[in-house]
């Protein structure tokens, strides 16, 4: 079902100094930084192999990014695995009994490309996305 790890998100308080951070330590630069606004986010894209690490700070703290953050500290967020025919692959895990969120399962990221979303209720706590390649 997977073809490889499509992105991890990872939670920080402030995106621009992990930025700093993974360059000083690491020599990594994003290949993107950029605000959403209208996702109430800032991102800093990171290209690992065929993987995006994306690091990325709430830019409000009552929303569910933040409030995840309050509660579990700077972490992962949800691993997505990438999938071909994303919608067939949905509504699989459906159909053995997962709780999909979103409009049937089905949202668009940021990003553009589409994702579906396990609760984690349906996966024993942890937040499994598929993504769209």
């Amino acid at each position: 079902m997977f073809n490889n790890v499509h992105h991890v998100r990872i939670l920080v308080y402030n995106a621009d100094d992990m930025v700093e951070y993974m360059e000083t330590n690491f020599g990594m630069r994003p290949v993107k930084v950029k605000v959403y606004k209208e996702r109430g986010m800032k991102n800093a894209i990171y290209k690992v192999g065929e993987t995006n690490l994306e690091i990325t700070e709430p830019l409000d703290m009552s929303s569910k990014m933040g409030q995840f953050l309050e509660r579990e500290g700077p972490g992962i967020y949800h691993i997505a695995f990438g999938v071909d025919g994303i919608e067939q692959a949905a509504k699989t895990l459906a159909s053995k009994g997962n709780k999909m969120r979103g409009d049937n399962g089905m949202t668009r990221s940021a990003e553009g490309y589409m994702t579906a979303n396990i609760d984690p209720e349906s996966s024993l706590g942890f937040p499994f996305q598929i993504a769209e390649g």
